[in-house]
């Protein structure tokens, strides 16, 4: 890391801050943040500062479930307040660092409160070293900050989508609206930007994650953002290195494989860290669960005993051999989260680590599950095992040292010691100023209606889809809350009667109706893992699943019953484009929007900046302005074995 550059960018931020939201004591000079060398640390501290866990759930007063025992449910109570359990853990653990989700952070005053308690533990530690504190925190799929109080942005393909005409505005604008509402929070690390080309339309767990297919586009709009998030002080991540753009499975529960030739890897999947390395010099790149042959051959020995090709995460050759000695990178490396079944599945925690860190890792991200007070026993053998390996000489001390240096200035650069400093109610107060900006809103706004895009040549005579004649419009989504959600903004911009049809009534009643207009409203494929939290979800998300295909053949039917009686039709793939090919000589007009999530007003009523843009954009004459950052063709489809999820928006 560059950490002369950082720190003008740190000392920019302080002067904007201090002015645009009150927040006091931001200033720092060079010497305070010049890394710190009295801190002596032994092997058990050090191999600690290089671990960062996830205190999602805990159970403080509840034994771990036997395994196999009916009844017995696994723990969901989420923090929202440190327990004095987890506290005492990062105290006499000396831990490096904690990642939260969004069943961690509530409203503002908890997220201030949780994350100052976090920081005072630290400490409290033998070194007193901070934490880095970290969230996914992407924009659009990916979103962990209540969206009733800050303001959340569509993802990197609706930026995309409005590269053509915009550049890298919105990539720099709300990386730094993001950056100012993390910081004003007590985060310094987000996990964000992807750099993921998109080249797979199958892919389940990066797809509208991505900027484009474009590497070169990815690349710009990467550059952007992770620029703007440093020099808002807040520390930057890009992922997840080598590439996860070409896979058709979802790390989070099996191992992608990616067949490119070495040629294709450099032109395509590598450019963008290249470049993003070379323009922005981000703080932190995370790793990839992801096999990558025309990169690396090496097989390691998994759980079953057998002989596999190593993933990206645990390949020396891929995180040493090409982004540290090739690229030049200085910056940290982190895993992606251990416990996903890409790792998982093939090693134990410990051999994970052990070989993660081997490899060239800085940091190990969530390696061990702490739900219950007997789990804390994970940790102590895990910072064992690593111990051991360093004394039998199977990792190197030097690299140890090196390692825990990087960390080191990391911290030094991004966390803000004078904001743990504070009184709670300053903090409080400045971080509820940050996030009530009304320009923070009005972005948000802008981005959904730039990225708004007709996924095909729309019928001219067709627009608007809504004028002063229309009476009566039908929406057809698959949950209540989507379609709620659209009529609600429809009666902002319209007189016309909305009318609501569940999926299995919808053939007939469209068939039987004298609407002017359907509106088909998808957010198929299925949702990730990674888009409510992590593995902990995928229970709930199998449960929520159904037959994507029968959804689709009801879309279909519906079209085409609309089609027969002369209404006009309209579809919108408010998740991922692709789908659109199913219905191309269907619908009068085809819309992407890539983002379809909504909220609790404050009327108390579900709205959101994507529906807002999709109605206007209904009443008017004009097309929509964005761009399809990827290609949609028959070809491109997604298979139909993809389930959909009935979440609520």
């Amino acid at each position: 890391m560059r950490v002369k550059g950082v720190l003008s960018r740190v000392a920019g931020f302080c002067a904007v801050m201090s002015i645009a939201s009150g927040i006091a004591g931001c200033e720092k000079t060079s010497a305070e943040l010049t890394p710190h060398t009295d801190h002596k640390l032994d092997l058990r501290q050090k191999v600690a500062q290089k671990l960062m866990l996830d205190i999602r759930y805990f159970c403080p007063d509840v034994q771990r479930p036997m395994a196999g025992k009916e009844g017995n449910r696994q723990c969901d109570n989420p923090v929202t307040e440190l327990p004095s359990e987890l506290a005492s853990m990062i105290r006499d653990t000396d831990l490096g660092g904690i990642i939260l989700f969004a069943d961690n952070l509530e409203h503002s005053a908890q997220i201030v409160r949780l994350n100052r308690a976090l920081q005072q533990a630290a400490a409290q530690s033998r070194s007193g070293l901070p934490l880095l504190i970290g969230i996914d925190q992407e924009g659009g799929r990916v979103n962990r900050l209540p969206r009733d109080e800050a303001a959340a942005f569509a993802g990197n393909m609706a930026i995309g989508a409005t590269y053509a005409r915009e550049g890298d505005r919105f990539a720099s604008a709300t990386a730094e609206v993001m950056a100012d509402q993390l910081r004003a929070l007590g985060f310094n690390v987000n996990f964000a930007p992807t750099l993921d080309v998109n080249s797979n339309p199958d892919n389940p767990v990066i797809n509208v994650r991505s900027y484009s297919e474009n590497p070169q586009v990815v690349a710009d709009l990467g550059s952007a953002s992770v620029a703007a998030f440093q020099r808002r002080g807040v520390a930057a991540t890009v992922k997840h290195f080598p590439g996860h753009g070409d896979t058709s499975v979802d790390s989070h529960t099996g191992l992608p494989r990616v067949e490119r030739s070495m040629d294709r890897a450099r032109a395509v999947d590598l450019l963008p860290f290249q470049q993003v390395i070379h323009n922005a010099q981000p703080a932190l790149t995370m790793t990839a669960h992801i096999q990558y042959p025309a990169l690396d051959t090496k097989t390691l020995t998994s759980l079953s005993g057998e002989q596999m090709l190593a993933p990206a995460t645990l390949s020396r050759k891929i995180l040493t051999g090409i982004l540290r000695e090739q690229m030049g990178y200085q910056g940290v490396i982190v895993t992606d989260s251990l416990n996903m079944a890409g790792i998982s599945d093939y090693f134990t925690p410990e051999e994970a680590v052990v070989n993660t860190f081997a490899a060239g890792a800085d940091i190990a991200l969530m390696p061990v599950k702490i739900r219950y007070p007997e789990d804390l026993v994970q940790l102590d053998r895990l910072i064992g095992r690593v111990v051991s390996a360093l004394q039998a000489g199977e990792l190197s001390l030097d690299e140890l040292d090196t390692s825990v240096a990087r960390v080191q200035r990391l911290k030094q650069v991004y966390v803000d010691k004078q904001w743990a400093q504070l009184e709670e109610a300053e903090a409080v107060d400045g971080a509820a100023k940050v996030l009530a900006s009304a320009e923070h809103r009005a972005l948000a706004d802008s981005l959904a209606s730039a990225a708004l895009t007709h996924i095909f040549e729309p019928r001219l005579s067709a627009l608007p889809v809504i004028d002063a004649k229309t009476q009566r419009v039908q929406i057809l989504a698959p949950n209540r809350a989507i379609g709620k959600a659209f009529s609600i903004a429809l009666a902002g911009v319209s007189d016309a009667e909305v009318s609501l049809l569940a999926p299995k009534q919808a053939v007939t009643e469209v068939a039987r109706s004298n609407a002017d207009t359907l509106i088909v409203a998808s957010i198929v494929p299925a949702e990730s893992a990674v888009e409510l939290g992590g593995m902990e979800d995928l229970p709930a998300l199998q449960e929520r699943t159904i037959d994507s295909e029968a959804l689709y053949d009801i879309y279909r039917r519906s079209l085409q019953a609309a089609n027969a009686r002369g209404a006009k039709t309209v579809f919108i793939s408010m998740r991922s484009p692709y789908e659109a090919t199913r219905f191309e000589t269907l619908a009068d007009v085809h819309l992407a929007s890539f983002d379809y999530k909504a909220y609790i007003g404050p009327n108390q009523s579900l709205e959101g900046p994507i529906y807002r843009a999709l109605a206007n954009a209904l009443v008017s004459t004009e097309p929509a302005s964005g761009q399809m950052p990827v290609t949609v063709s028959v070809t491109s489809r997604l298979h139909t074995d993809n389930a959909y999820t009935s979440d609520e928006g």
